[in-house]
């Protein structure tokens, strides 16, 4: 459910594809944060540095939302896959197990 499916079906769509530009965006909000600590030494310059500071901030936050919302729908889940297979892998085993034992509390309630 969080890339498929792409394109709407009976109003249910993947939650990434159906977010991509609320997700673009809030991922470019946060984007500063990965700069190097140098990149601060911007507001240093006298007079200037913090207008600087500012508008070289605003472009990069705009650079990474309009390249994460020009991505196609297969490109996201490349990226997001490449990126956290291991962490989506967890959770759908726990989900599996998680599940299992519910249904195993379940039948023997059934049969009680």
């Amino acid at each position: 459910m969080l890339f498929h499916p792409k394109k709407k079906i009976f109003r249910i769509q993947g939650v990434i594809p159906k977010r991509k530009k609320d997700i673009a965006k809030r991922i470019g909000e946060v984007s500063p944060i990965i700069l190097p600590e140098s990149f601060d030494k911007i507001k240093n310059i006298r007079y200037v540095g913090d207008i600087i500071h500012s508008k070289l901030t605003d472009y990069f936050k705009r650079g990474v939302e309009n390249k994460i919302d020009g991505l196609d729908d297969d490109e996201i889940e490349e990226v997001v896959m490449k990126t956290a297979k291991k962490e989506l892998n967890f959770i759908v085993w726990i989900g599996g197990i998680v599940g299992f034992l519910v249904g195993c509390i379940q039948a023997l309630i059934m049969l009680i």
